[in-house]
């Protein structure tokens, strides 16, 4: 079962652009909406939420502690503004789950284990896949699905979303064909290959130049 962290809210009059004096003051607007329920204007403590998806993620249930309200929510984060896109949160819709009801959700996907073709055989491990789409009572929604990679003996071997092991209860709806961990070889430099073979071929005196590659330079740079 995934690790579920409290966070303190208070219901929210500010609205529309006034929010703006809010986030100055760190203070993080957000919704609460759900199924078969109003839609509540709450607000938080901005530093508690980002703090709150560093320890667990994005993708983890929450229970949400409102002012005056007896009992804990437990909400999904469902959606998520950022100021200029990817820097700190500044609007953040949570999605209040009915805990009777299977829901659907992304779970990340952890490898672990020591793989041999990357122990003795030198290769790179590569993670293909870093989430999959689950099924389950909201309570049994894992932090994470663990892939052993020890069985990657060889180049030739792969694993997919079919040995994914779950527990009880949980539905893994990604395609089970889908590969998610392989062991890339590493490149063996020839006998005699020169290592700085190429470079130094851009503008090399003697060399003829290509036709209308310099107009096709220019056009491309047009375009």
């Amino acid at each position: 079962m995934a690790e579920r962290l409290t966070l303190s809210a208070s219901n929210r009059t500010v609205l529309g652009k006034r929010v703006r004096r809010l986030r100055r003051e760190g203070v993080l607007p957000a919704n609460v909406y759900g199924r078969g329920i109003d839609s509540t204007s709450i607000q938080l403590d901005g530093r508690d939420f980002r703090r709150a998806i560093r320890q667990v993620g994005i993708r983890s249930m929450f229970e949400l502690a409102i002012d005056g309200e007896p009992d804990l929510r437990h909400v999904l984060v469902r959606g998520l503004d950022r100021e200029g896109g990817t820097g700190d949160p500044i609007h953040v819709d949570f999605y209040q789950v009915d805990l009777s009801r299977p829901i659907q959700t992304t779970v990340a996907i952890r490898l672990v284990g020591v793989s041999p073709a990357v122990l003795d055989l030198g290769g790179t491990l590569l993670q293909n896949l870093e989430t999959v789409v689950v099924r389950c009572l909201p309570l049994d929604i894992p932090d994470a699905i663990e892939l052993d990679v020890s069985a990657l003996e060889n180049f030739d071997i792969s694993l997919s979303v079919r040995d994914l092991q779950v527990a009880e209860g949980v539905e893994i709806l990604s395609a089970a064909d889908i590969g998610i961990a392989t062991v890339d070889s590493p490149r063996l430099q020839l006998e005699g290959e020169d290592e700085g073979a190429g470079e130094g071929l851009e503008g090399e005196e003697g060399a003829e130049p290509v036709e209308g590659a310099e107009a096709a330079e220019e056009g491309a740079s047009e375009g």
